[in-house]
């Protein structure tokens, strides 16, 4: 099953913008660049916080045993 949001670019850059957060700290530069890209278009800021939860319940579910454990 295709996931409607692979071929989504705001998607994919809010995506990207998250898993850029979490690996390491922000700097002023690129925290600016976030800001402004959230401030560019409504659907970004929507993208971002939707991709925010994303992770935040990925880190909630515990992971699954693998066959054998």
């Amino acid at each position: 099953m295709t996931n409607p949001r692979e071929n989504n670019p705001v998607w994919q850059a809010a995506l990207d913008w998250v898993l850029r957060a979490h690996a390491q700290p922000i700097d002023a530069s690129t925290a600016s660049d976030l800001t402004a890209w959230l401030e560019r278009d409504p659907a970004h800021r929507k993208a971002y916080e939707e991709a925010s939860r994303v992770w935040l319940l990925t880190g909630l579910v515990p992971p699954a045993e693998q066959p054998g454990e």
